[in-house]
């Protein structure tokens, strides 16, 4: 923890945190204009990494089944080698940074803080686990089994999960240090 602590003294300064929301948003960006939209042309749904709720085996079955080699590679690269590699951790150290920098952790006690200051990075954790299927999947590399299908969309929906976690965090402090400046501003 005092690893993490120490990082996120460092980027959770106004500019730490613009600059990591600013490039990860830019990766997703790049993600949703130029890869996403091929993909989901080409497997005629959305990617797997876009399946909030999960897939099932026959959904995996037949986005694999849609996807010709040109697209499988575009989904290997850039996407699952390069850009969903820089967005979980982008998006991660911004949420973590913008949640220490709103918790105010000098005055704050207990278990829970150190939990939500962690929980975007154990969504990255999910999001590389989740990559690791997808390319195991789409590569043909093992057979599309229950196991590996429902295992990969267990990852997607923890990831999805553990990432509105931190948004929840991140709303409910944001109102919180609204209301002390709005009660330090009136008393003073």
């Amino acid at each position: 923890m005092s690893n993490l602590n120490s990082l996120l003294q460092k980027t959770s300064s106004i500019k730490g945190i613009s600059i990591s929301f600013i490039t990860s948003q830019l990766v997703l960006l790049s993600m949703f204009t130029f890869v996403f939209p091929v993909i989901n042309s080409k497997i005629e749904t959305k990617a797997f990494d876009l399946q909030t709720f999960g897939y099932s085996v026959s959904t995996a079955k037949k986005i694999i089944d849609n996807l010709d080699p040109k697209t499988t590679d575009l989904y290997l690269f850039p996407q699952l080698s390069f850009l969903d590699l820089l967005y979980p951790f982008l998006c991660a150290l911004f949420l973590s940074s913008l949640l220490f920098r709103l918790m105010n952790l000098p005055e704050e006690k207990g278990k829970v803080i150190p939990l939500l200051l962690i929980t975007p990075f154990l969504a990255m954790i999910f999001d590389y686990s989740e990559n690791i299927c997808i390319t195991l999947m789409i590569t043909k590399t093992i057979n599309i089994s229950k196991i590996i299908v429902y295992l990969s969309s267990t990852f997607t929906i923890l990831k999805g999960v553990l990432t509105s976690i931190a948004w929840v965090a991140i709303l409910i402090y944001s109102v919180k240090w609204m209301i002390n400046r709005k009660r330090r501003n009136s008393n003073t």
